[in-house]
């Protein structure tokens, strides 16, 4: 029991407690709460309770990260630094094979790298967004990828050959338009699997491209996933791309994933001698289609039609000029016409100098 001098010493903080071995003071009201700023009230002298004399207070300027037990960090800094060098390599090659496919410029940058609950990410996203949801053979699991409504009809009107400019507020996305993005997604595919080539060897493929976004969520479930986050700049329009990967699809390749082994890069099979002679062996095989040009004419409409058995149409090559001749729909030879016992044949007398330069360089 306290008297009531005690209790007035404690609210006052002069009541300390002495700490075995000899240690420093601790006073009972810091314990309970912080001390106010401003001047330190008068201590009270209490007969019950000698005072001790103070430690001095020590400055802590460690910082204090809040940890959330509900969704733990599962990856490292380094392999989170892995999976962010290789959608960095990713958006490099977007922006050289994109534009060719889109008519215009194609600048996507990686922004933003995080972990956390699949839900808490995709429950944010708009009604009517298209989910592509692609798998990455032999790695478990489906990566889902986002492209956000403005860039999307960016896109398809420049795939339909618009501008690239729509008012895309008051409509929503027709199968058509969920077609030709997803065939944009696909083109994309090759890409994905380079930018992962130098930490492993990967087949991905698109399964659905859908709006449904309650399925995507059926399918996502509550699993610790990683977000990738692009800033997209086409036709003076800003967006944004994410893609979503879970960690049961990284975990089998975990010990592989930190940025030195990307700088690296996978060891080069050296190339196999013995396939590669077979394989020249069995390409002899091949039957390849020779034929020769024997020349050509312009004739007009009301000529073509008065066409009769016997007439003779002028050709555009000379009787000792020599002829073109292709392989498949290439143009590879010259030669010279004339028989060979009963048949007609073809005597070569060179090649086209402009393949061979092209097959040289």
């Amino acid at each position: 029991m306290l008297t009531q001098a005690e209790i007035d010493a404690l609210l006052a903080g002069a009541l300390e407690a002495e700490q075995p071995r000899g240690e420093g003071g601790v006073n009972l009201a810091d314990l309970i709460a912080p001390p106010a700023a401003g001047p330190s009230p008068m201590p009270i002298a209490s007969p019950a309770a000698p005072a001790i004399a103070r430690p001095k207070e020590k400055v802590d300027n460690r910082q204090i990260r809040p940890y959330n037990f509900w969704s733990p960090d599962r990856f490292s800094k380094e392999q989170m630094r892995a999976v962010e060098l290789v959608h960095e390599n990713l958006a490099e090659r977007l922006t050289s094979s994109l534009p060719p496919y889109l008519r215009t410029d194609f600048r996507p940058r990686v922004v933003h790298i995080e972990q956390g609950r699949s839900d808490d990410f995709l429950k944010d996203l708009a009604p009517g967004t298209l989910f592509h949801v692609m798998a990455m053979d032999p790695l478990p699991g489906r990566v889902v990828m986002v492209i956000s409504q403005e860039i999307t009809w960016v896109i398809l009107e420049r795939l339909l050959g618009g501008a690239g400019w729509s008012d895309h507020k008051s409509r929503a996305l027709t199968d058509i338009g969920q077609s030709l993005m997803k065939g944009t997604v696909e083109y994309m595919l090759n890409d994905i699997k380079a930018a992962w080539s130098k930490v492993v060897t990967l087949e991905p493929r698109l399964e659905d491209s859908t709006v449904n976004h309650h399925w995507v969520m059926m399918l996502m479930g509550n699993t610790r996933i990683m977000l990738v986050t692009f800033e997209i700049t086409i036709q003076g329009t800003t967006g944004t791309m994410g893609i979503y990967i879970p960690f049961s699809m990284l975990k089998p390749v975990a010990n592989v994933l930190n940025p030195h082994a990307w700088i690296a890069g996978r060891e080069e099979q050296q190339p196999d001698e013995v396939a590669r002679d077979r394989m020249r062996t069995s390409m002899k095989t091949i039957p390849l289609t020779l034929r020769a040009v024997l020349g050509g004419a312009e004739l007009t409409i009301a000529e073509l039609t008065s066409l009769r058995q016997g007439d003779v149409i002028q050709l555009d090559t000379l009787a000792k000029q020599d002829l073109t001749v292709w392989v498949k729909d290439r143009e590879y030879f010259y030669g010279r016409a004339g028989t060979a016992g009963k048949r007609l044949a073809i005597q070569i007398t060179g090649r086209n100098g402009k393949k061979l330069e092209e097959e040289e360089e």
